[in-house]
């Protein structure tokens, strides 16, 4: 019976110190039993766990009460993200929530780098993560800030990166992004073997017809066992898709 009260005491204490803004956090961080034993990670791809935790500065035996404002603050100083936060889950768990940067494609700067759709050069290596990003095979070339200062190259990453937002599963096929003239992308796959060729600011039907016009070449492609020239999408005009083939 001593037992179940003492429990329900700690429960009490407990709701009342995760309720109390004031004296909770303050009292709670005299106390040993608060110490975390469990660090969680979420929201993190392009960094590992433990890199996390690295720049957070956040460890296993931190009170769950500590201002958590120094640590979010050193985890949004690393360049591959966007924004942190640290939460406390009662008793003794700090779970850190990240959002990483998102980027577009890789890009040749001096080493492979990924690279956002607003052209931000990320210090991140992609053979130490598991990264699935097409390459950008434009001329870049990056300023002192780490970021790209090539207008062309920075329009195609904008609009590869707008692609991936508004057709996933099309842009995870692509391989490669490369400019095509002016206000346009080449956009070379794999599987099935075809170019295509969109304009910058492509609207969501253009994409539908694109996606519906490689669904038939590849149908083509399965049943053809001639090939004749490599097929080339081109989804530039206003209303159609226009189908060659090249090479």
């Amino acid at each position: 019976m001593r037992k179940i009260l003492l429990r329900l005491l700690l429960l009490a204490l407990l709701a009342a110190a995760a309720s109390s803004p004031f004296w909770g956090p303050r009292a709670g961080r005299r106390i040993d039993w608060f110490a975390a034993e469990r660090v969680e990670v979420t929201g993190a791809s392009l960094m590992a766990p433990h890199e996390v935790l690295r720049a957070s500065g956040v460890r296993v035996g931190l009170n769950v009460w500590t201002d958590p404002a120094p640590y979010v603050a050193a985890l949004r100083r690393n360049p591959a993200v966007a924004d942190a936060e640290i939460v406390r889950v009662l008793p003794r768990t700090l779970r850190i929530r990240v959002t990483e940067k998102s980027p577009a494609a890789l890009v040749q700067a001096g080493t492979l780098r990924p690279a956002t759709a607003d052209g931000e050069v990320l210090a991140v290596d992609p053979a130490r993560v598991s990264i699935d990003l097409p390459l950008f095979t434009g001329r870049v070339r990056v300023d002192g800030r780490g970021r790209i200062a090539d207008a062309e190259a920075r329009a195609a990453l904008a609009e590869a990166g707008r692609l991936g937002a508004l057709e996933p599963a099309l842009m995870a096929r692509v391989s490669e992004v490369r400019p095509a003239g002016r206000d346009g992308l080449r956009l070379i796959l794999s599987a099935p073997a075809a170019d295509l060729l969109v304009r910058d600011g492509i609207s969501p039907g253009a994409v539908v017809r694109l996606r519906a016009a490689l669904d038939d070449v590849a149908r083509r492609a399965a049943a053809d066992t001639v090939q004749h020239g490599r097929p080339v999408l081109d989804a530039r005009f206003d209303d159609q898709v226009v189908v060659r083939r090249e090479g």
